[in-house]
């Protein structure tokens, strides 16, 4: 990786095809990346100057920038121009993003799929990112190995902000912001079958954008295995929500220090967390700001608890069961 004094020493001195490798090694956190692309709105002021700068042909043939229309385009293009496997990121530019079909990592392991802007806050984003379906459609579809940091998230009722499909292992999702958009039957994000085994959702914050009717803000299926579900922020400020965090029967799961509210009752949330009975998984430090009763649902007493809470009498005594 670049250091800053070297980015600052030397970036004079380049071509425009190395004045961008030294750029995109400066902005990547990977040790060992693979090919950076960047996504920018073709119609900021700085679009021709960014593009000039940036703009380079890798050895595949790909090119490093791509133009968005404001439609998620550019973005698609990128996430298209990565190799599967490769270690590559696609670094998308402040701005809003009304997406016109799902962006899918689908074929493509271990792709970043990264905001800029989007770090510096221990749980969620500041949000200078929006990506917004339009559509009957997820917002991203992951795949293994993926990483999905700093975006603001805006689903469609009903529709699911981010899926992982069976088979999808170890993918990364962390420091986004979810404004859940509620409808029947609808989880923010979803897995199917053994989607997300081994994999990480923290650090993200979930709050309640338009009112309504909403399963789950975080549900893992039943054939899933060790997923960790660790700080996440979930708030619902309106509106009915039947659980907070589901498992279901997924198994190997640690589920620690999330903090769950119906931000002091003006929303429904009727289980924090829900896990069926003896399956093996462990919540450790929630806390959950629900009434008495409605913190957890599942596990077995003894065994599956340490230090869990919810608001009754200020959270003085642990949740056992």
């Amino acid at each position: 990786m670049v250091g800053y004094q070297e980015w600052v020493d030397f970036q004079s001195g380049l071509d425009t095809r190395q004045k961008a490798n030294v750029i995109n090694n400066f902005n990547v956190t990977n040790s060992n990346p693979g090919n950076v692309y960047w996504v920018i709105h073709s119609s900021k002021a700085f679009y021709q100057d960014f593009y000039d700068t940036h703009q380079v042909q890798y050895s595949d043939g790909s090119w490093a920038v791509h133009p968005d229309a404001g439609t998620g385009d550019g973005i698609a293009a990128a996430i298209a121009a990565c190799k599967g496997g490769r270690n590559d990121s696609v670094l998308v530019m402040p701005g809003s993003y009304q997406l016109t079909a799902a962006l899918t990592m689908a074929g493509k392991s271990s792709v970043h799929l990264i905001a800029v802007n989007g770090g510096g806050c221990e749980v969620g984003t500041v949000g200078a990112v929006l990506l917004q379906q339009t559509g009957n459609f997820a917002c991203v579809i992951m795949e293994s190995y993926g990483e999905l940091s700093g975006f603001q998230l805006i689903n469609k009722a009903g529709y699911p902000a981010v899926t992982a499909a069976t088979g999808i292992w170890r993918p990364n999702i962390h420091n986004n912001y979810f404004h859940m958009v509620q409808g029947t039957a609808c989880n923010i994000i979803a897995g199917t079958g053994s989607g997300f085994s081994h994999g990480f959702i923290c650090n993200n914050k979930f709050q309640t954008w338009v009112g309504g009717s909403i399963t789950t803000a975080i549900n893992i299926a039943t054939t899933a295995t060790g997923v960790t579900i660790s700080n996440n922020h979930i708030l619902n400020y309106s509106g009915t929500m039947d659980t907070g965090i589901s498992v279901n029967d997924a198994k190997q799961c640690l589920i620690s220090d999330n903090i769950i509210s119906d931000c002091g009752g003006a929303g429904t949330i009727t289980v924090g967390i829900y896990m069926a009975a003896a399956t093996g998984n462990i919540l450790v430090g929630n806390r959950m700001g629900l009434p008495t009763g409605s913190g957890i649902s599942g596990g077995t007493a003894d065994k599956s608890f340490v230090q869990n809470f919810d608001a009754e009498n200020g959270g003085a005594t642990a949740i056992e069961t």
